[in-house]
């Protein structure tokens, strides 16, 4: 399975052909840190011809021990994805191991894109949760949240008929944490929203392509229609 958050442009519009010289400039394989960051070219690609795909990566230390028994200190790296969905979203790998990387993951968009703008990710709601259930084929799965009772979290899952259960009646007036639904017209792979603004397509070894295809069918049919309370703003100040 794949994890991403997204992040919403100021305008839909975008050049791949302007993003790759981007990537180019803002390689990790021309940093002459002792420890490199940035794009890594070989990684990029295009999907019918509006989308594109690439890595972040970035180095780090790490000690492994050798069969004599010696530790012996080596760079490794780390990958993440970012795509360029063509729609006026970006995608970018939700499973990061801290909040420094994640800005400077949204960082490398803002400057792939050439701008000074500072994009927040979409996060969703009660309401939005609710939406997705409403727009869903089938409900797979939800985590309530009871505000006034233990346990403070309760699961509902694979059961048939979900939203007529009543474990369903009892906890939907609750905030969801999670919901798992087939999407409309699109149930090879099944999805999970969480309010943090996380996204999971459920699946193994799903090929890059097909990533690309459902999270702009994500984005187009599903976080689109949503009341999503999100802005963009400018490195240290409010977007005008």
């Amino acid at each position: 399975m794949a994890s991403y958050k997204i992040l919403p442009l100021r305008n839909e519009g975008i050049d791949p052909e302007k993003i790759e010289n981007r990537v180019e400039v803002m390689s990790a394989l021309e940093s002459s840190a002792d420890l490199r960051s940035g794009t890594l070219p070989r990684s990029f690609q295009t999907f019918q011809g509006e989308m594109c795909y690439v890595q972040y990566a970035q180095e780090e230390r790490t000690e492994v021990t050798t069969l004599e028994g010696d530790d012996q200190g080596i760079k490794v790296a780390d990958m993440y994805p970012i795509i360029f969905l063509g729609n006026g979203y970006v995608a970018y790998d939700a499973n990061l191991p801290n909040q420094d990387v994640e800005t400077e993951v949204v960082e490398m968009v803002s400057n792939l894109l050439d701008t000074n703008i500072a994009y927040e990710t979409v996060e969703f709601d009660k309401k939005d949760l609710e939406d997705v259930v409403n727009q869903a084929n089938k409900v797979r799965e939800a985590d309530f949240k009871p505000s006034d009772q233990k346990p403070n979290s309760v699961s509902a899952r694979y059961l048939p008929g979900l939203q007529d259960t009543e474990i369903w009646h009892q906890y939907e007036s609750d905030p969801m944490e999670k919901v798992r639904v087939d999407l409309p017209d699109h149930t090879t792979y099944n999805v999970s929203f969480y309010e943090k603004g996380k996204i999971t397509v459920h699946g193994r070894n799903i090929p890059e392509d097909i990533q690309v295809e459902v999270l702009q069918f994500i984005t187009d049919e599903v976080v689109s229609n949503l009341d999503i309370n999100s802005f963009q703003k400018k490195l240290g100040g409010e977007f005008q």
